[in-house]
């Protein structure tokens, strides 16, 4: 490929990441309906894909000038604090991820240092503006959380209930705030990781001939030792209180999501050794994803695969 293609490629690449960037901006601003705030959250699951190809296709070189670019560009068109938000919650990751991948990294630990990277890239850009506004890091991030919890809940209508069903109600929602507050820090990482996921996801179909061989996700398990911290968090969740409470609180949810991952690789190796087709593995899937009883299924499935070991063949009397 020539040098003039590579550059067009770079500049397609910064085109497409600052569309969709502006593009998801637009959809979940407050004063949209909130249909269209949930498009625009699906969308932004795309916005590191175009950099990533850029990565795997054309070389971290051309990939970082791109990075830079649509950054740069966001920085004077709209915004300086949008221009950070993007390279803490997209770029760093959707640069890191296919890089690491490129170098023969398992895709676990490509998600895993992706996510440390964007968190603590984020964490540093957080204190230096709540440094700036006179305040802790951590309190100026609980004050956002509070912020951005009540418009959320607050579009919730419920005042022309009957006065006793609304009262109940706004409790509920009052209390729905305060625990979704104190696990913004778990949402946060979870999100950042689950977008990671699904970059990984489209990197093995548009480019896997570029990337090295990785182990199939059926076969994927989580390290044994993680099950200690799994028993010492949730033991500090019915015991501690105060600070160390919502720690465990926050450890525990992130635990739990990566046994849910481990419940769905089994999954995925009996719809393997049963030939179920891709569709209604599809709608398996979403059922297991939005089904409440049937998440916590298969929680408890990759918890109790380290003593059961549901993919272990067995043989079958007659």
């Amino acid at each position: 490929m020539s040098m003039a293609q590579k550059l067009l490629s770079v500049a397609g690449t910064v085109i497409a990441t600052i569309g969709l960037q502006l593009l998801v901006l637009s959809l979940v601003s407050q004063d949209q309906s909130s249909a269209l705030v949930i498009i625009g959250s699906g969308l932004a699951f795309l916005v590191p894909w175009p950099l990533a190809l850029l990565v795997v296709r054309q070389g971290g070189g051309f990939a970082l000038s791109a990075l830079m670019t649509s950054g740069l560009v966001l920085g004077i068109v709209v915004s300086p604090a949008l221009a950070v938000a993007y390279l803490v919650q997209f770029g760093l990751g959707s640069y890191a991820v296919p890089y690491l991948l490129m170098r023969g990294w398992r895709w676990d630990a490509a998600i895993l240092s992706g996510t440390g990277l964007s968190l603590g890239a984020g964490i540093i850009a957080l204190s230096a503006y709540a440094l700036q506004q006179g305040q802790s890091a951590l309190a100026f991030a609980d004050n956002w959380a509070r912020t951005e919890v009540d418009k959320a809940l607050s579009a919730l209508e419920y005042a022309k209930l009957p006065v006793e069903v609304a009262q109940q109600t706004e409790k509920i929602v009052q209390d729905l705030g305060n625990k979704l507050v104190e696990l913004y820090p778990a949402m946060t990482i979870l999100t950042i990781a689950i977008m990671l996921l699904v970059l990984v996801v489209f990197l093995s179909r548009k480019a896997g001939n570029f990337l090295p061989a990785q182990g199939l996700f059926h076969t994927w398990k989580v390290a044994e030792h993680l099950v200690w911290i799994l028993i010492v968090s949730g033991a500090a969740v019915l015991f501690a209180d105060g600070a160390w409470h919502r720690l465990a609180l926050n450890v525990l949810v992130i635990i739990l999501a990566i046994y849910f991952l481990q419940g769905l690789a089994i999954l995925n190796h009996f719809f393997n050794l049963k030939g179920v087709p891709p569709f209604f593995r599809v709608l398996g899937y979403f059922l297991v994803v939005v089904s409440f009883p049937l998440r916590i299924l298969a929680t408890g499935v990759g918890i109790f695969d380290l003593w059961i070991d549901f993919r272990k063949p067995r043989n079958h009397k007659d």
